[in-house]
């Protein structure tokens, strides 16, 4: 096939992906599975490193997140008391891996994406039976009970937002794993704090990521317009899904996501 043939289809498919990677990400995570590798092979050959890949990356997926918060503005009434502490975590966490991936060698962040990549797979998959594992254990209405997992949620949340701001894909997963670990079990509430969390943590590192200079404005600005509607038409419609179905959905993107970032980085030259 044709180089430039193919360098056209992968520059046709990147905002598709971003869409897509929008809707996904409100619904259950795992949008720059899509939207990433869409991204670095559109850049291929222009000399872009992939740190400034991830990071346009992550720049051009915020505004989705920010919009799909509007639209799980119910479901976050159940958790009001959570949300500072929450928002608190996240910015500190997000801060710090942001900081982590701009120090980070190009060369030596495109072998770690593939374990990244993985590990977020296998988290996602683990969090739901995780979840539902400790609520049985879990004694209702216990203060102290309460009061150690919201230590454990505020003191996770500040770790997981590390990766969050570092790397992104699969950052929603973890979210949602650490939220069913500490007892929050509606998928639709879990997903109203996960965007939360992900606007304060990702909105901390776009700022890091624009002061650096490492944005290529000229690929982000589209990726963050379809990024935006498409988080806001899956927040819109999220109720009406087959959550399962989803999931396993995701659970399939992000490990053929990661397989091909392992042939990518360690396969055959």
């Amino acid at each position: 096939m044709d180089s430039s043939f193919l360098h056209t289809l992968q520059l046709l498919w990147l905002p598709v992906a971003s869409f897509f990677a929008g809707a996904l990400n409100t619904v259950a995570g795992g949008g720059s599975f899509l939207s990433l590798p869409a991204l670095l092979n559109a850049m291929k050959g222009s000399g872009v490193g992939s740190v400034s890949a991830q990071a346009t990356n992550n720049v051009a997926l915020w505004p989705g997140q920010v919009t799909s918060v509007i639209a799980y503005r119910e479901d976050l009434g159940r958790h009001a008391k959570r949300l500072l502490p929450l928002s608190i975590a996240s910015l500190v966490g997000g801060l710090i891996g942001a900081w982590l991936l701009i120090i980070t060698p190009s060369r030596r962040f495109l072998y770690l994406l593939p374990w990244l990549l993985l590990f977020a797979a296998v988290m996602f998959v683990l969090s739901e039976p995780l979840g539902r594992w400790l609520a049985t254990r879990r004694e209702a209405g216990q203060t102290q009970g309460q009061t150690q997992s919201d230590f454990w949620l505020i003191l996770g949340m500040v770790l997981v937002s590390v990766y969050v701001g570092y790397f992104g894909a699969g950052g929603g997963f973890l979210v949602m794993a650490l939220f069913g670990l500490c007892g929050v079990t509606s998928i639709h509430e879990t997903n109203a704090l996960k965007v939360v969390t992900a606007v304060v943590s990702i909105g901390i590192a776009v700022v890091v990521f624009i002061w650096s200079g490492k944005v290529v404005w000229s690929y982000c600005a589209t990726m963050a317009i379809l990024a935006a509607i498409g988080g806001y038409v899956a927040a819109r419609f999220s109720k009406r899904l087959n959550q399962k179905l989803m999931r396993r959905m995701v659970a399939t993107i992000g490990f053929i996501t990661a397989g091909y970032f392992f042939w990518h980085a360690y396969g055959p030259k």
